[in-house]
């Protein structure tokens, strides 16, 4: 801008041309930033220069932009928002149009334009980037609208004093109220998250936050088909609110909480933490680290029970039965977890976890699946977890990816998807059997049976397909003497096993 547009920005800095045209919003200020500002966010484009070496780097570059501070009268969805800015030359003529504000780093390693959900009378900022070729002109201005399709605030920076925004044409002019029209009624939108913290008396960790979701839309968690565990990789808080109030690209990590929703799951969620060496397996430790390790986890794991009652008492929700994910150092945390919890799981998918606890006997109920990538820090030890677990009965999937290292992978997604899928499947059996432990008669006469009674893994003992772990082949299962014992993998259906051999 030049001289005379910069003292407008002042001017209008302390005293704005706002026009109020619903008031469920309010826009309330525009700033415009030609310099980097000394803290807080701003707009910045990742670009590769070369340094010193010829190395290409990427470098943050500061771009000119707007910061407009905003606010909802009630709690709102931010996809039903309108947020546009269009820049218009001396003549009033439009030039350019930003639909979209930017995506900004609020810090926390958190990047976005807008929170899924605007709270209610809370300010907000977002920020717009000033095009290129509105730079370029000697005076320009802007209108920032902001609102829903049923009405808007908008307000304008830069240009004459005299200038309104009845001045300029933009495409929700029509949108600004009618002050002899019916009110407009909006209903506030739900927060579909339900918090709920847990005390674990452990100092490593003295807390847990559990959050419930149900799928979109639903009111009555008892209405839901089952729970989904996730143990996130979540640096804050904030960060697993944000992943789970909205379906945003890059947040679905796997698809896993696109699963949950097709399939009318609830999902409880929490932050993974480490309380163990991530790249040490309970065989690699000493008997007094792996004992106090062991110890420490036992706390957490106790308070995420109790954490699970409390949502089972208080909104319904199933007791048991539950699906459960987890990748990398979460994946670790979920494993963990089933080994100490068995009777919640009814089947776990655990990625790229590269180090693990000792398999406990009462964990080989659940149907397990273990995917990994050959060159993947962990993989040795995955492959000692495998051959412990098998040895103590588990029904579990493994696939060592040919390529991979520690990273995800749409093959290990596909697997998982599959499996979960077969696990569900075959729930109604597994709860039964359940029920039928629990009554004393069934108990005592089931006690006496020899021989398999567990009939939701009869697919695991005798599956469609055995991979070989190793070799990376997949065979009939009445062909299964080729593949060495220590080797052979149970792949229950066809689904899993066009999946596991892709």
């Amino acid at each position: 801008m030049n001289a005379y547009i910069s003292i407008i920005c002042l001017v209008l800095m302390f005293g704005q041309i706002p026009v109020q045209a619903d008031d469920f919003f309010d826009l309330s200020q525009i700033h415009y930033y030609q310099h980097a500002p000394s803290d807080g966010p701003a707009v910045f484009n990742e670009v590769d220069k070369v340094d010193q070496n010829k190395q290409i780097i990427k470098t943050e570059v500061f771009v000119p932009c707007l910061q407009v501070r905003i606010r909802v009268k009630e709690q709102i969805r931010a996809s039903s928002i309108i947020a546009h800015a269009y820049f218009y030359d001396s003549t009033k003529a439009l030039i350019a149009t930003v639909k979209t504000p930017a995506v900004v780093d609020w810090g926390g390693g958190q990047k976005y334009d807008f929170p899924v959900i605007f709270p209610n009378d809370k300010e907000q900022l977002m920020f717009f980037a000033v095009p290129d070729k509105v730079l370029q002109q000697q005076d320009w201005s802007v209108v920032v609208v902001f609102g829903d399709s049923k009405g808007v605030d908008a307000q304008i920076l830069g240009g004459a004093d005299e200038q309104q925004l009845g001045d300029f044409d933009y495409p929700e002019k029509n949108l600004l109220e009618d002050k002899n029209g019916p009110d407009i009624i909006r209903k506030p939108a739900m927060d579909p998250l339900i918090e709920h913290v847990v005390q674990t008396y452990n100092p490593d960790q003295p807390q847990i936050t559990l959050f419930m979701r149900p799928p979109l839309g639903m009111t009555d968690a008892s209405e839901a088909k089952g729970v989904l565990c996730i143990s996130l990789l979540a640096g804050s808080l904030d960060e697993v609110r944000r992943q789970l109030q909205g379906f945003e690209p890059g947040q679905d990590v796997g698809g896993i909480l696109k699963f949950a929703e097709d399939h009318k799951l609830i999902i409880i969620c929490w932050g993974s933490h480490g309380l163990w060496n991530a790249r040490k397996s309970w065989d690699d430790l000493s008997p007094d680290t792996a004992w106090k390790t062991d110890k420490a986890f036992d706390q957490v794991a106790n308070a995420w029970a109790n954490g699970v009652q409390y949502f089972a008492k208080e909104y319904g929700i199933p007791e048991n039965g539950y699906l459960l994910w987890g990748v990398s150092g979460s994946a670790q945390y979920a494993c963990r977890l089933a080994l100490r919890k068995p009777e919640y799981f009814l089947a776990i998918h655990a990625h790229i976890p590269s180090s693990f606890d000792k398999p406990t006997p009462e964990a080989n109920k659940i149907l397990w699946c273990l995917t990994t990538g050959e060159l993947e820090s962990g993989y040795q030890r995955s492959l000692r977890f495998y051959a412990q677990c098998r040895a103590l009965g588990y029904p579990m999937v493994y696939k060592a990816i040919i390529g991979l290292g520690h990273a995800g992978s749409p093959i290990a997604d596909s697997i998982g998807d599959k499996f979960f899928e077969y696990a569900l499947s075959v729930r109604d059996q597994r709860m039964a059997y359940d029920k039928a432990l629990n009554d004393p008669l069934s108990g005592f006469q089931m006690a006496q049976v020899t021989g398999p009674i567990q009939p939701w893994i009869e697919s695991f003992r005798k599956p469609a397909f055995v991979g070989d772990a190793i070799n990376q082949e997949m065979v009939p299962y009445d062909q299964q003497n080729t593949v060495p014992i220590g080797y052979r993998v149970p792949l229950p259906t066809k689904d899993i096993a066009e999946a596991w051999n892709h």
